[in-house]
């Protein structure tokens, strides 16, 4: 069992008498923009892609889940091989930047690329469609983000400060939070501005395309293009000269630097803990949207797709204000403490939303257009108690983005010690094949599992019994994997004392970064 009752006051103390580790602001909000393209690339096009091929091209269920969770897989496949690319790579311009520039700038052509989607064509002509761009995208996506996830851990050495870097880095993936669910609503604006609709104008399917067309082109070129470019020249490869060092000139073997990463018991623990929690994310995410549609919205995309909008900016909201808590929680504590209080919030979330999410609480549309529209919905919003949703649950996804990304950081020091090599490039892929494995597996899951009760998209309104079981897979979707989470944390090696503590020999031994 690890030491959860760590003593705060001798962790807090600086390894090897000088050199903190502290990094200046301005390098932190620079290379956590990059945060806003992962966090858009991860959620624009599952989210996005679920709604346009199921809710309004009627693709079947099935179809949509396995077409959604090709491109994960293979995202999840050339992460370690692009991590062992970045690791070995040499250049005037270090390891990691020339990456980041160039994955940026392919995400936001290719992202625009998947909503070109030929409406004439049959429904297996558009699967394929949004699967060969899908891969381009992802490809291009794994250029950009195992770079700049290797360099969020090769900031610093200090094991407080890595925490700090990620809180940036997470604050910037709660703004891409904000606005992904964004993308349809800003469609359905775009294409009413366009073509002068009024607020009672029932959009057609074609126009909801052209819009999500004209929408994508902002997300990709701002939110990925030049976000994601920026910590390409603002940030600071720590480890570039070291890795050169320590490879005497060699490049270290694909099959060897994974088999030694993944005998790691920390990796290996934090990409299990990872799994588990995004299932219980997933499940959660996609039956609350289901059901604010279907159940409450009466089969009323636009509709319900504004409440799980406002769910979202509530997630996103709670998860901005919650980051410095847990950044202060973790100093004070320990980060093995910081996700135990995550996974116990995510318990009482699951227990919250059973009793938030019945009808006769959403009857309200929501409406923006003017002061007295706003005031309505607003009051809608705060009557129908959904505010209590992302209220306890909002912390959730900080436990992933954080928390276990900081915890990575330490594991690379831990690696080091034990094999003399730098790999921050590598641990990232593992980690992050882990994450998007869990995405793919659980899109599937998800739509199996609504074939198997008998949900059909084409039916606004769907039996009781479908009604319940998407209530029940929200809630214990969600608890269950917590609780295995919560129990595994028991079992994690590396506390702060410990971190600290490899800190101080790897800087005896080969001296500061």
């Amino acid at each position: 069992m690890s030491e959860v009752n760590e003593n705060p006051q001798e962790a807090t103390q600086t390894p090897a008498g000088g050199n903190s580790g502290k990094l200046k602001t301005s390098e932190k909000v620079s290379v956590g923009t990059g945060g806003l393209a992962v966090s858009l690339g991860n959620q624009s096009v599952r989210t996005t892609g679920q709604s346009v091929l199921n809710m309004m091209l009627g693709i079947s269920n099935l179809w949509v889940g396995i077409v959604l969770a090709i491109p994960l897989l293979w995202d999840a496949i050339t992460d370690p091989i692009m991590g062992n690319i970045s690791d070995n790579f040499k250049s005037k311009y270090g390891r990691r930047r020339p990456f980041i520039l160039l994955g940026a700038l392919l995400m936001g052509v290719t992202f625009a690329s998947i909503w070109m989607i030929p409406l004439e064509w049959s429904d297996a002509g558009q699967l394929t469609w949004f699967l060969v761009t899908s891969l381009l995208f992802y490809t291009a996506y794994t250029i950009f983000s195992v770079p700049f996830i290797s360099l969020t851990y090769e900031m610093t050495p200090d094991y407080n400060e890595r925490t700090s870097v990620q809180g940036y880095v997470t604050f910037w993936n709660r703004v891409g939070e904000l606005t992904y669910m964004g993308l349809i609503p800003l469609g359905a604006i775009l294409v009413a501005k366009k073509y002068g609709f009024d607020a009672g104008k029932e959009l057609t399917n074609p126009e909801r395309i052209e819009g999500i067309r004209m929408a994508a082109a902002i997300y990709g070129g701002l939110g990925m293009a030049l976000f994601g470019a920026l910590p390409a020249f603002f940030g600071k490869e720590r480890c570039y000269e070291l890795n050169i060092k320590e490879a005497h000139g060699q490049k270290n073997p694909f099959w060897k630097t994974a088999k030694e990463s993944l005998q790691n018991k920390a990796c290996a623990l934090l990409c299990i803990l990872s799994v588990c929690t995004i299932v219980a994310g997933i499940f959660a995410s996609n039956m609350d949207w289901y059901l604010l549609i279907y159940y409450l919205s009466d089969g009323n995309i636009e509709l319900g797709t504004q409440w799980k909008l406002v769910v979202t900016i509530g997630y996103a909201t709670v998860g901005i204000i919650g980051i410095p808590f847990i950044v202060w929680l973790t100093g004070k504590m320990s980060k093995i403490h910081g996700l135990m209080f995550v996974y116990g919030m995510m318990i009482l979330n699951a227990v919250i939303r059973w009793c938030v999410y019945r009808p006769g609480r959403f009857d309200v549309s929501l409406m923006w257009r003017s002061f007295e529209q706003i005031g309505t919905s607003l009051g809608a919003i705060g009557k129908s108690l959904i505010w209590l949703d992302p209220l306890t649950g909002g912390v959730f996804w900080i436990g992933v983005g954080v928390l276990m990304q900081s915890m990575i950081a330490d594991v690379c020091d831990d690696d080091e010690l034990k094999n003399g090599h730098r790999r921050e490039g590598m641990f990232g892929a593992i980690f992050g094949w882990a994450t998007k494995a869990s995405f793919s597996v659980s899109l599937v899951l998800v739509n199996i599992f609504l074939g198997t009760i008998g949900f059909d998209s084409t039916l606004s309104e769907q039996t009781p019994q479908t009604y319940l079981n998407m209530r029940l897979a929200m809630v214990l979707g969600a608890a269950l994997p917590a609780v295995l989470c919560f129990i595994m944390l028991g079992f994690y090696p590396i506390t702060k004392k410990k971190a600290d503590e490899n800190r101080r020999i790897l800087e005896e031994r080969r001296g500061k970064v």
